[in-house]
């Protein structure tokens, strides 16, 4: 057996026999779905820097031409089948503390260990086809794989929505790999460079782009991944639109723009312009949400912003740190998704406003997603400051080059970080160091299943950000057209302008002692203790009634002028793509419910213009071709 294969048979078989093994035989379950994802994880790893690797046999046969079962290992798809397989066994792990009486732990696994394997061969199909058959496999489990959460309402409700918007994009997909073929010939992406310049190249871009960028998560076609976060299992949200539809659909994005098409000026600007309103629309919205998990959703879809911006400005500097942020994303996203678990796990809710104090309580999860919070804030030394950092380079180089208006989208980017910032201040205050309530008293940390991917997630998001090279060099430079070049003569490096990793890392932890010392200095200092008193008298023990949140001032924000109205209409709904094409459906069904009156008058009214046209389209053809034949 070919080696390409492993990653797709292995957990592909082993879910299968997931399936077959009885509800109460837990352990057996949990240590083949751990055995196989690992084999898989283990085999990506040795493919990892075997490339150029391909598989091919004939599989279907339209007459003369035929459509093959072709893999393919280059350095992209490989770099992405590492991550796919390291995501896939976290979330695995996670799980088995996780998990509780009330979910199906069979199809659970089933359908984790069958999204392993579709997504592998997605990354390494080389035949747009088979691509096609893997995306559509992915988009069915996920709404399996959803419906196996406890609130069943919310859970059905955001199934059923990602399940028709990344069905019209697979459709989207599909249409524009059938254009290929007619036009092209063939469907191996390795043989196709396809120049964007006429009205029928465009269209079959921006019917691929749709594909991935749906798939990614990014606006107008992102409202899946918000819907998904009310009901979806947490680590169904930390393995799909946290991780792997990041991956694939960015993954999807850059073959489409770097390989597969040679795009100009305009599509690059469309991509940031994508991007940039993503960025804003997205981060807006999670700053409002008092919901952990779909808080949480919402800065899922802002991140994809700025791996599209990057990815857009067709700079070397720029798409390697859209890249670059689409792995750091999915390091630091997925550590937050966790966390967010593991306080649903041990509270029972997930509502911001109800939680407090719980840093002392549960310490592994604070720390890991105080981590994770700073990075995905774009705060130095962590890893997402310095993908940021090269897209907000490559938005300069822009400028250099005589864009007038890069600017505005460096704004939108800087900006979009700021109110990144916000949010999380909301989160780890009123989760992690407000009051504690009352009935937190006998809440403790997380079971290790649960605690270890946190932190080893979170021990990524320093390293890759103090020592980036080493992804950068190791992962993201050989991709992208140039970087190789340009990296070797400092171009492309972790030291862009004043950013240097090991300076700053040294400042930054030179600050954090001096903090502390000041601290333990003030703590050596004698301090007054008096009661504390409420219009004279004395509150209740506990406090529970004083609980202070940070959600409270951020509702302000829904008042604030000039965006009153945008979150009103957002509330309803009004943006959601999603809904539009249910209220032109509806707008359809009613028009044709009023001609459909039951008037037989009207009927034969109807029936006579019809034949009428039918006549006239017949005379007018006749009669061309009797003037053709003269």
């Amino acid at each position: 057996m070919s080696q390409l294969l492993i990653p797709i048979i292995v957990p592909a078989i082993a879910g299968g026999l997931c399936l077959l093994i009885p509800r109460r035989v837990k352990a057996v379950r949990e240590v083949l779905t751990l055995a196989g994802l690992a084999w898989a994880f283990v085999a990506a790893l040795q493919l990892f820097g075997q490339w150029p690797l391909s598989f091919t046999r004939d599989w279907v046969m339209f007459g003369d031409m035929s459509v093959q079962f072709d893999l393919v290992l280059s350095h992209f798809s490989a770099f992405v089948l590492v991550f796919v397989g390291f995501f896939g066994l976290g979330v695995a792990l996670y799980s088995m503390s996780w998990l509780s009486k009330e979910h199906d732990g069979r199809r659970y696994y089933a359908y984790l260990l069958w999204t392993i394997a579709a997504s592998a061969g997605a990354v390494l199909s080389n035949n747009l086809l088979l691509l096609l058959i893997f995306w559509e496999a992915l988009t069915a489990i996920l709404f399996f794989f959803v419906n196996t959460g406890r609130k069943e309402r919310d859970a059905a409700d955001g199934a059923a929505k990602s399940f028709v918007m990344l069905g019209l994009s697979d459709a989207a997909l599909f249409l524009a790999i059938a254009f290929i073929w007619v036009r092209f010939g063939t469907l191996s992406m390795d043989q196709l460079s396809i120049f964007v310049g006429d009205g029928a190249t465009i269209s079959i871009y921006v019917l691929m782009m749709i594909g991935a960028i749906t798939k990614a998560g990014a606006m107008p076609f992102h409202t899946w991944v918000p819907a998904l976060g009310k009901g979806a299992p947490t680590p169904v949200m930390a393995l799909l639109p946290a991780s792997i539809d990041k991956l694939l659909g960015i993954y999807l994005l850059a073959r489409l723009s770097l390989d597969i098409f040679n795009i100009g000026p305009g599509m690059q600007l469309l991509l940031m312009i994508i991007g940039a309103v993503t960025i804003l629309g997205a981060v807006l919205m999670a700053l409002v949400q008092h919901d952990l998990k779909v808080l949480l959703s919402y800065h899922a879809v802002s991140q994809v912003g700025y791996m599209v911006l990057g990815i857009g400005t067709g700079v070397p500097i720029g798409i390697a740190g859209g890249l670059f942020h689409m792995l750091n994303n999915a390091i630091y996203k997925t550590c937050l998704f966790f966390g967010a678990g593991a306080i649903e796990k041990q509270t029972g809710t997930t509502e911001i406003s109800k939680l407090g104090g719980l840093a002392k309580a549960m310490p592994l999860t604070f720390i890991s997603m105080a981590i994770a919070s700073l990075a995905i804030s774009g705060v130095p030394p962590f890893n997402g400051f310095v993908s940021k950092w090269m897209v907000y380079s490559g938005l300069v180089e822009l400028g250099s080059r005589g864009m007038s208006y890069y600017w505005i989208f460096l704004v939108a980017a800087f900006f979009g970080s700021a109110l990144t910032m916000a949010s999380f201040v909301k989160v780890l205050y009123s989760g992690f160091l407000g009051q504690r309530l009352s009935k937190f008293a006998q809440v403790r940390e997380a079971r290790w299943p649960m605690t270890v991917p946190m932190l080893v997630l979170a021990a990524l998001c320093i390293v890759f950000g103090v020592w980036a090279k080493f992804p950068l060099d190791t992962f993201i430079n050989p991709i992208v057209p140039g970087a190789a070049a340009t990296a070797a003569s400092g171009a492309i490096d972790v030291s862009v302008g004043f950013w240097n990793p090991s300076l700053a890392t040294g400042l930054i932890i030179l600050g954090i002692l001096v903090g502390l010392g000041v601290f333990g200095i003030g703590k050596l200092s004698t301090r007054r203790v008096a009661h504390v008193f409420i219009g004279g008298r004395k509150p209740p023990d506990p406090i529970d009634s004083m609980h202070v949140t940070g959600t409270g001032f951020y509702n302000t924000i829904k008042e604030t002028k000039g965006l009153r109205s945008v979150f009103a209409n957002a509330e309803q709904r009004i943006f959601d793509v999603y809904e539009m094409g249910g209220r032109l459906g509806n707008v359809f069904v009613q028009s044709l419910r009023s001609v459909h009156n039951g008037v037989l008058s009207t009927y034969l009214a109807w029936a006579v213009i019809g034949l009428g046209a039918i006549i006239f389209a017949l005379l007018s053809a006749l009669l061309r071709q009797l003037a053709g034949g003269r």
